[in-house]
């Protein structure tokens, strides 16, 4: 965790707090996890949470914020560590790894917002093949026409392959790299609702994520691997 997502990690906390407890029940709840209280300089629960975990370890932060609810470690998996090893091996994947990152942390806490940063970590992927190979983007910077662009790159495409499991697998791939643009489009905060939009919940959340995951990661592997090779 880098510093500017344990200050907003403190900002989620200290808006919670504000709305749930007094500020005697902020000092009693915060002195378990070893932060001594203080005067409030000012009459704002929210500011003087902000104060109190502004010297907090970010091992105190984590935890208390799993235990509001605001933060879920579970979502992480296998595949979901090895994709953030390999986002951590170049720079040009700084910008996917902040979205990936982001997506975790909202999973639980909101959901609709996890969903969008899911789908921007895997076009942020996408480009940074591109920025690496020196390749323009497509006119339409969104999933369809970036998966359109990189997969030939990478020979995924569906239609280059023989074999009709190969073909199957890749395009189920495809379908869901493209899907996940569509969720963000309807369902993320990214965009605009209507009164009557679904709103969607945790499980989609992790949904959008581990499907992330999946075609994130065996995109970058699949990079990886050519170059090497």
């Amino acid at each position: 965790m880098n510093n500017l997502e344990r200050l907003e990690l403190i900002n989620k906390i200290a808006y919670h707090l504000q709305g749930t407890m007094t500020f005697a029940d902020i000092n009693a709840y915060l002195g378990g996890y070893g932060i001594k209280p203080s005067s409030p300089s000012l009459n704002s629960k929210r500011i003087y949470a902000q104060e109190q975990l502004i010297s907090a370890s970010c091992k105190s932060v984590k935890n208390i914020a799993q235990e509001l609810g605001l933060y879920n470690f579970n979502i992480e998996n296998i595949s979901s560590k090895m994709l953030t090893n390999i986002l951590n091996t170049n720079k040009a994947y700084q910008v996917c790894k902040k979205d990936f990152e982001k997506a975790l942390v909202e999973a639980d806490a909101d959901p609709a917002s996890a969903i969008g940063h899911a789908s921007s970590t895997l076009e942020s992927i996408l480009k940074s093949i591109l920025d690496i190979k020196n390749i323009s983007y497509p006119n339409d910077e969104s999933l369809s026409p970036l998966v359109k662009k990189v997969y030939p790159l990478l020979n995924l495409s569906p239609d280059k392959h023989a074999d009709s499991d190969i073909k199957r697998v890749l395009g189920g791939l495809s379908n869901v790299a493209i899907g996940l643009g569509v969720l963000r489009t309807k369902y993320s905060t990214f965009h605009g609702k209507g009164v009557n939009n679904l709103r969607l919940g945790k499980r989609h959340a992790r949904l959008a994520i581990n499907s992330l995951t999946t075609v994130g990661l065996f995109i970058l592997e699949t990079y990886r691997e050519k170059i090497i090779n």
